[in-house]
């Protein structure tokens, strides 16, 4: 017996039109909130600490809102600008490299205060990269153009070769100095810091961090990774401590007064 045929025929041809309305998939207008517009704001370095014929006052450029949390001018990022503003021999005429810069201010200070070459790094979204080359545009344009302040996509823990090709065309030249502002708070990223930090530093090489504990009940999160970096053979030494203003004022999980800054220098 023949199998049965359960199939249909079809009137239309293959190149016949199948009519759906044109708007069928629009999403009724106001049917999702507008996205966020990029924000601009400033950051008034120390006049007594500015490097002569640098802006004392730096145009920040912000994305407008961002899952990475690129939106905000965050105050570990601000205290660590400072801080190299007064330290200016930790990056001069060194090879500096940031993690999630986010903004960049560090990046950007660390080039004015006289390092050899800055790679700013975030992860790779244009938005996030458009807005560091931005910022250094605004506030460090001739860094920009000598090659000497470059901007590159990178995810923690992957293949640094990209990275390192801005100091030699073989990667064996690695950085002097690596910045990392207000990113610990990422507790399942430790791991994968602290290993592009091994594989980005030259010996001898520092790690500066600052941080603010967002979540106070979460500190020891925070703290954690110190632990892992002395587990890594790491030497860590914390710098200093601060207050700043608070940032989430009418938030019910920051610190009745603002969050303590610190700065700790690690090295490898």
């Amino acid at each position: 017996m023949a199998p049965e045929n359960h199939s249909r025929n079809c009137d239309v041809s293959d190149d016949d039109d199948v009519y759906a309305p044109a708007d069928m998939f629009e999403e009724p207008e106001g049917f999702r909130p507008p996205s966020p517009q990029p924000t601009t704001t400033s950051f008034a370095r120390i006049a007594a600490d500015v490097e002569p014929g640098t802006p004392t006052e730096l145009v920040v450029h912000l994305v407008g809102k961002h899952s990475l949390w690129g939106h905000w001018l965050w105050n570990a990022g601000k205290s660590m600008t400072q801080y190299l503003d007064k330290n200016k021999d930790l990056v001069r005429g060194k090879a500096v490299v940031e993690l999630g810069a986010a903004a960049a201010l560090p990046s950007i200070v660390a080039s004015l205060d006289g390092a050899r070459k800055v790679v700013s790094t975030d992860y790779p979204d244009p938005q996030l990269l458009t807005i560091i080359r931005r910022n250094a545009e605004e506030n460090a344009i001739e860094k920009l153009r000598d090659g000497s302040f470059v901007v590159e996509g990178y995810i923690w823990g992957d293949d640094p070769a990209p990275v390192l090709a801005h100091l030699s065309d073989d990667g064996s030249e690695k950085f002097d100095v690596v910045l990392l502002a207000d990113v610990i708070f990422n507790h399942n990223q430790h791991n994968q810091l602290l290993k592009s930090c091994r594989q980005l530093l030259a010996p001898g090489g520092i790690v500066l961090t600052t941080f603010t504990h967002h979540v106070v009940k979460w500190a020891d999160r925070d703290m954690k990774f110190f632990d892992i970096a002395d587990e890594l053979g790491y030497k860590h030494e914390k710098l200093y401590q601060e207050r700043w203003e608070c940032m989430f004022p009418k938030t019910t999980v920051t610190l009745k007064s603002a969050a303590p800054s610190m700065l700790t220098n690690c090295g490898s």
